[in-house]
């Protein structure tokens, strides 16, 4: 077994995260640095003919897929790219222990990164975080527009990011995968595709070496701080929700990456380091509350509704005033074309818990988890509104009386949000080196994991 000590205690004390220029000029140094172990393979361009460069290090047996960016605010996976490469190029050593060929690409989408640029350099709040908000559509999403075909249902109209990583993996296959997503409060849940215990105490301990308590979920949990994902497989999930006839099910526009290799690849394994930006010190206080859990999901249920009635009657006054298409003003469409109906959520699906589960006591970590997220998320989408009225208000024509007004109106309700937040909790931030050390330890866990389960046959 590989010693891995060495490489997660070589990263650096990261203060800020690496915008998308940054992160391709330290691709375009590491190949100059090291042209005989680092390639840089042009694969394709995002939506807006940005180059996606990827990093392909090593000539082992195995092959990983490794990216960031899955989601446009997410920072965390560029940086962790940054350090993993140049560490690879650097320990000749550590490649043969591995014996994988990786393939690195640091951000999936830059289209959808540079608009959230403003938070990466710091202060790093949730209220920074909100008045620098994009998140690109789900059907725009590089990861989850992925051609399939299966009964009547024909998806196949990936977007540009799709293509960029189907061209790869029609050349390559892959072993391994990871997308590297932060979510935003409480601490850590490894995502994987199936039961795979084996891991498990590797990524409890890399969790705990780092000081990253395992987040406490509801739902498919494996083990604690291991899920077995959902989103993995959505075209199986619509199909399944519509057979049953659940109601009004998501519309979805392609299968997620998983389900797509797994047909080139049947045993691939992909494992998710779901880490977040933020916590509070109750979640790591596991004592029962006086209040249910049914009353807690319903808190985080109620504000969910009071945030999207509030977003939806500001969208639908400003948006006749919206003379000018932007990817602000598409975001908001598509984020409330759901909030309007209730919906069955098939691309990530909500856990369904059992009456006894739902009237057993809250723990102070589950009180905290479930209504700090749903407090600190409502913040994001406000600020995703104002995004789209700053954009209006820079074009020429702009009846700037009524866009201003309504602007103010959205300002008014981020500050109220960003103040009942900062007085209901104790907000930290997670240092970054902690967050990439953990990242990194259960990816190469889960590199070791796949070549076990291919000798041993398990």
């Amino acid at each position: 077994m590989t010693d891995f000590r060495e490489i997660l205690a070589g990263i650096p004390d990261y203060k800020e995260y690496m915008n998308v220029d940054e992160l391709n000029a330290s691709s375009e140094a590491l190949a100059k640095d090291y042209p005989d172990t680092v390639k840089i393979l042009d694969l394709g361009s995002s939506a807006s003919g940005e180059p996606i460069p990827c990093l392909k290090i090593g000539e082992g047996k195995y092959r990983g897929l490794i990216y960031g960016f899955p989601n446009p605010e997410e920072p965390l996976g560029g940086l962790l790219i940054e350090y993993f490469s140049r560490a690879l190029a650097e320990d000749s050593k550590l490649r043969k222990e591995l014996d994988f060929t990786w393939y690195l690409i640091k951000c999936i989408d830059p289209d959808g990164a540079r608009p959230n640029e403003g938070f990466l350099k710091g202060p790093h709040t949730p209220l920074n975080f909100s008045e620098n908000y994009y998140r690109t559509p789900g059907h725009l999403t590089g990861e989850t527009n992925f051609p399939y075909r299966v009964g009547d249902l024909d998806f196949n109209n990936p977007v540009p990011e799709t293509r960029v990583l189907m061209k790869l993996l029609g050349v390559i296959g892959v072993d391994f995968i990871s997308s590297l997503h932060n979510m935003k409060w409480g601490g850590i849940t490894y995502e994987v595709p199936g039961p795979c215990p084996w891991l498990y105490p590797k990524l409890h301990k890399v969790a705990k070496d780092h000081n990253i308590f395992l987040r406490k979920r509801l739902g498919s949990m494996a083990t604690s701080g291991v899920q077995v994902a959902g989103y993995f497989t959505p075209v199986l999930n619509y199909v399944r929700a519509k057979a049953a006839g659940k109601g009004t099910v998501e519309e979805i526009d392609g299968a997620f990456i998983y389900e797509y290799v797994k047909l080139i690849n049947p045993d691939v394994f992909m494992m998710i380091p779901e880490c977040c930006l933020w916590y509070d010190d109750r979640c790591w206080n596991d004592r029962p509350t006086d209040v249910t859990l049914e009353d807690v999901m319903g808190y985080s249920s109620r504000i969910g509704s009071k945030t999207n009635k509030f977003m939806i009657s500001l969208f639908d006054r400003a948006e006749p005033f919206c003379k000018s298409p932007s990817t602000f003003l598409e975001m908001m469409r598509s984020r409330l074309e759901n909030a309007r109906r209730p919906t069955v959520y098939v691309s990530d699906p909500d856990p369904e818990h059992g009456k006894r589960v739902l009237m057993r006591p809250a723990t102070v970590a589950e009180k905290t988890a479930i209504e700090g997220r749903a407090d600190v998320y409502s913040m994001f989408y406000i600020g995703g509104i104002i995004r789209m009225i700053d954009y209006q208000l820079a074009q020429p024509g702009a009846d700037k009386v009524k866009l201003e007004a309504y602007r103010e109106e959205a300002v008014d309700k981020l500050a109220e949000l960003n103040s009942y937040v900062n007085n209901k909790y104790q907000i930290r931030t997670w240092p970054i080196k902690n967050l990439l050390g953990m990242n990194l330890g259960s990816i190469l866990h889960s590199a070791e994991y796949v070549k076990l389960k291919k000798m041993w046959r398990f």
